[in-house]
């Protein structure tokens, strides 16, 4: 037996001294032995509070270059928690983390339990922050070149049919709920972007709304229907405004996300609709924009998108309008 494991039961033994009997100490001395048997002992080291130290300076300096960049907070947590994640699971200094250790990451993830498409981004965030290093020759090289990005089936996400646009329609039971799902409908904008929309974003003369705090700080202006402005006006003449957002709670205050996302499940509960979320008014936006013929990259500004590939990813065509768009156009 080697002197860690000896110098282990001793120290145990040494701290019963006085509480056991010299019986029941040998008695422990011997179950410790037999237990430690097939095990080796290392000593702790004080690396690992070195590694959390210099670890944890790195992603600072990391998560501060994407808020320079303009990353929304959203996002740099999300970088954030997963390379602290691999971190904590792999145990070495950043500049000691190769390929292997990634892998094992990802791996270890996977018997979590995760999505194929949350690995993948798992494994992009990790890509992005060692690329990162490398441009800043932090390190030599990014140990997640030699991992392919990971394979995921693509679920079909479908926009609301006109059917279901009709049935949450009648289901408002308010003006103001029947405001939220016509701007909702019409302008395309992120729940972020719609809880923070004040009334002196609103141009009611060119039909437009003014987006001030979009994804990564940036502006834009998306445009609202005559149908949006009607009940729009018809909220407004029967609410109170004290502190300038557009839409106020039943206390007058600031709505957050959360609290639009449970009010449009009540409103799809009556209506009998199922996935009813802000986003699926967004996907249906771009996908009615698209499929009636308005070009790409305008919809991308719309939708205050940064790469048109995102913006595809929005737009839902279906198998209908493909073989009628086929029957057009073949000889």
């Amino acid at each position: 037996m080697t002197d860690n494991r000896m110098h282990f039961i001793n120290s145990v033994t040494e701290s019963l001294a006085g509480r056991l009997s010299n019986l029941q100490l040998e008695m422990v001395a011997d179950e410790l032995t037999k237990a430690l048997w097939d095990y080796e002992l290392v000593e702790a080291k004080n690396e690992l509070i070195v590694y959390e130290g210099v670890n944890e300076n790195i992603v600072k300096r990391y998560c501060a270059c994407l808020m320079i960049e303009g990353k929304s907070e959203k996002t740099i947590n999300a970088y954030r928690y997963t390379i602290k994640s691999m971190f904590d699971c792999v145990q070495k200094d950043y500049t000691d983390i190769g390929v292997y250790d990634i892998r094992m990451f990802l791996a270890m993830e996977k018997q979590r339990g995760i999505s194929n498409r949350s690995l993948e981004n798992t494994r992009a965030n990790l890509s992005a922050f060692f690329q990162w290093m490398t441009r800043e020759e932090i390190i030599l090289k990014n140990p997640c070149m030699g991992i392919k990005p990971i394979k995921y089936t693509k679920k079909v996400k479908l926009p609301f049919s006109s059917v279901e646009i009709d049935m949450l329609r009648s289901a408002c039971n308010t003006n103001k709920q029947r405001a939220m799902v016509e701007i909702l409908l019409s302008t395309g904008v992120r729940v972020s972007e719609f809880v923070n929309i004040k009334i002196t974003d609103v141009d009611f003369n060119n039909l437009s709304i003014h987006i001030t705090k979009g994804k990564g700080d940036k502006e834009r202006t998306v445009y609202m229907s005559e149908l949006a402005k009607s009940h729009l006006q018809k909220y407004l003449l029967e609410s109170e405004h004290n502190n300038g957002f557009l839409f106020l709670d039943r206390f007058h205050h600031q709505y957050k996300p959360d609290n639009i996302r449970k009010l449009l499940n009540c409103i799809a509960d009556r209506a009998k609709v199922d996935n009813v979320h802000p986003h699926r008014f967004r996907r249906t936006f771009a996908t009615t924009l698209a499929n009636r013929g308005m070009d790409i990259q305008e919809i991308k500004v719309l939708m205050g998108h940064s790469d048109i590939n995102t913006t595809l990813e929005y737009v839902y065509t279906s198998d209908n309008k493909v073989q009628n768009s086929y029957k057009r156009y073949i000889a």
